[in-house]
């Protein structure tokens, strides 16, 4: 009678070794990378860090007497469309897919800078006449440094496309107009040209910036 082939007998006591060695660097790998943040979070967080930015801008400015706070009361409907934006802009620029909503984002930008134009009137108003022009647009884009470099670092963390980086750059330089808009009594030309003519200078550096840069994550 023949005798079962003991060679050909599977031995599983080495397996188990192995496995244990498998799941504990599976393990180890695990604890050495953070916990997964939803993208909601992550968005709450940038927005609330772009609206604190803007309101120390705002701070700051009242205390050197160059911002106006009363000028809030004239100007309530721009400024509440710019901080919408803003807020629209970073959930908008990180949230997974959302191009229909990415479009109307567009559509609230536009919104907002034509308001910001209409309610400086067709006169063209020289108040601040003694101060170069030009001192608005170098305070806007000094301003707009921080919160875009914190919107650049939150993209960082997701897949680059247009939509996102324009609408994180248009976050980012809604913090000037609102500073503009509570610091300057010059015509709507001026606002076309100084205020809203940096704050799309803004977006697109950070267009292309963003686009320069590899990011940490593709996610979509």
């Amino acid at each position: 009678m023949k005798t079962p082939d003991s060679s050909k007998t599977p031995t599983p006591g080495p397996e188990i070794p192995v496995l244990a060695r498998v799941r504990a660097a599976a393990l180890d790998e695990l604890r050495a990378h953070a916990r997964c943040v939803s993208w909601r979070r992550q968005a709450a967080g940038v927005a609330l860090l772009v609206l604190a930015t803007t309101a120390l801008v705002i701070e700051v400015g009242s205390l050197v007497s160059i911002i106006d706070p009363d000028r809030l009361e004239r100007r309530a409907l721009p400024v509440a469309l710019l901080v919408v934006l803003q807020v629209a802009g970073v959930f908008l620029a990180i949230a997974p897919g959302r191009r229909v909503a990415r479009f109307g984002a567009v559509i609230l930008a536009a919104a907002a800078a034509a308001t910001v134009v209409a309610w400086r009137g067709g006169g063209g108003g020289a108040g601040g006449a003694a101060i170069s022009p030009f001192a608005c647009s170098l305070s806007h884009l000094g301003v707009d440094l921080v919160p875009l470099a914190i919107v650049l670092y939150a993209l960082r963390r997701f897949a680059w496309t247009w939509g996102r980086a324009a609408l994180a750059g248009a976050a980012a330089g809604a913090t000037g107009t609102i500073a503009g808009e509570l610091a300057c009594a010059r015509g709507w030309g001026h606002v076309l040209v100084h205020h809203l003519g940096t704050a799309l200078l803004i977006t697109l550096l950070g267009v292309l910036i963003s686009r320069a840069r590899t990011p940490d994550s593709y996610a979509p």
